[in-house]
């Protein structure tokens, strides 16, 4: 599978040093990388961390794409925004421990909130206060 080697046009840096690429570059190549070999688990550690729109965007369209051919997907972000029309459901840590694991659906239900970064930020504030 090259699609994300075509799309993010790595054949233009294909002979120079993983060194010697910016961020954004190396983060292209490990996504790449990351889905070359057609695996059924996927783990994405910040993938979109120095992307510009357009790759993250491109990016975003393959995460869906394998979703959609039942991949298994696991997807680490601080950027909370970035998973919205992503996830179907969110494991939140907080100092090394699980604040809650569920369904995104679920999660906008149960706060009543559209976004996952306005429900998350509803359950921070209401476990502050208890």
């Amino acid at each position: 599978d090259d699609e994300l080697y075509q799309s993010f046009h790595l054949d233009r840096i294909a002979t120079k040093k993983m060194g010697t690429l910016s961020g954004g570059t190396v983060q292209k190549v490990s996504a790449a990388l990351a889905f070359m070999f057609r695996p059924q688990l996927i783990i994405l550690d910040e993938p979109f961390a120095g992307l510009d729109p357009l790759a993250s965007a491109i990016l975003k369209e393959k995460i869906s794409k394998e979703k959609d051919n039942g991949k298994l997907i696991f997807i680490t972000s601080h950027v909370l925004s970035e998973l919205d029309n992503l996830a179907s459901h969110i494991v939140f840590m907080e100092e090394g421990e699980v604040l809650f694991y569920k369904p995104v659906r679920t999660l906008l239900e149960d706060t009543g909130e559209p976004a996952i970064t306005d429900a998350v930020m509803k359950i921070l504030r209401q476990t502050q206060h208890e």
